[in-house]
């Protein structure tokens, strides 16, 4: 065996080891468990020039070696295999996300929650993009002899509601012409363009109508508004806070991140890859140099919408939950391509 071959086997049974225990691996431990032979010396020879490569690293004088950064990212690139989702790992799935499938932002949250479940780090998802969003339908609920509610349904399948007053009492003939006069003017209109201006220019050429709708549309604008951030579902960051691979202030500083709507938005936004591996000190962001982030896409209609991402320590289990989070990621393009297209 060529020794840059053997180096590459060694480097990944120490990375599997370290993954699965916890604990640096000495020489010893690589003898017993590797599938071909060769002398102690050799593997120490080896080991050590892995270090001098800033592969491995050793804790203390007397331990093992761990990787480093820099040996997970080959180890990620060139040494492991991503195994799919097992069958029966996906019937479960599946079930948990048909029963939160009503809506699109309930099966985003239940796709975090899932995810988080699985790989017991913390889980983020984004919802598409609400800059390529328009108003698909705006409906009117009576509440009240004088309040109604406004509720605005998007081509991203999210819905945001209002609630608004009237002077006059409220009744199926008044909501019934809110609703024709209203979708008319609405329908089809950027999400980004239902600005005060656009709402006073709706008013003024409704006419004579423009004296009963206002409260309406003021409840439209907002919940335009609203529906125009983009969200994300987030679970689980507290159990970063008892990953011994974290100190606590370390792990602190991780949650507030994910905490911060528009950064986290912005890095899982970035990149076209269909999938990114991010380590350390790659995520350039100091808040997780000590994290590992993974982040699927997920298409609907055969449109990059959003996003599927892991946060974890370095020491995690690359192979299993790319897998994971890219079986999620395609599972719920499909089912959010299903909602808003039937």
């Amino acid at each position: 065996m060529q020794p840059a071959i053997r180096k590459l086997k060694i480097l990944e049974a120490i990375v599997d080891s370290y993954i699965g225990t916890g604990e640096p691996v000495g020489s010893k431990t690589l003898c017993d468990g590797l599938d071909f032979n060769v002398s102690s010396a050799t593997i120490r020879n080896d080991m050590s020039e892995l270090a001098e490569l800033g592969l491995l690293t050793q804790p203390h004088t007397s331990s093992g070696r761990v990787p480093t950064n820099l040996g997970y990212r080959i180890y990620v690139d060139k040494l492991m295999s991503v195994k799919p989702v097992s069958p029966k790992e996906q019937g479960a799935i599946k079930a948990s996300l048909l029963l939160h499938s009503d809506a699109p932002e309930h099966l985003l949250s239940e796709a975090a929650q899932i995810l988080s479940d699985i790989t017991r780090y913390a889980a983020v998802v984004t919802s598409p993009p609400a800059d390529r969003a328009y108003v698909k339908r705006v409906k009117f609920v009576q509440t009240g002899n004088h309040t109604a509610m406004a509720v605005l349904i998007t081509s991203t399948g999210m819905v945001r509601t209002r609630l608004f007053r009237c002077d006059f009492v409220v009744n199926d003939e008044v909501l019934s012409l809110f609703d024709n006069a209203l979708n008319d003017k609405l329908q089809g209109t950027m999400l980004v363009d239902v600005t005060p201006a656009f709402i006073q220019s709706a008013a003024i050429s409704l006419g004579e109508l423009s004296m009963i709708v206002p409260n309406a549309l003021i409840a439209i604008h907002d919940a335009a508004k609203d529906a125009a951030t983009t969200n994300i579902a987030l679970e689980g960051q507290s159990k970063l806070l008892f990953l011994p691979e974290f100190s606590f202030e370390s792990a602190r500083q991780t949650v507030d991140f994910l905490n911060r709507t528009n950064d986290i938005t912005k890095l899982l936004n970035e990149g076209d890859e269909p999938t990114r591996v991010l380590i350390g000190e790659e995520t350039k962001i100091p808040e997780l140099s000590e994290a590992s982030v993974i982040i699927s896409k997920y298409n609907v209609s055969d449109v990059c919408s959003g996003a599927i991402a892991v946060i974890g320590p370095t020491r995690m289990n690359y192979s299993k939950t790319i897998a994971n989070t890219e079986y999620l990621a395609d599972t719920v393009g499909t089912m959010l391509s299903g909602i808003l297209n039937g």
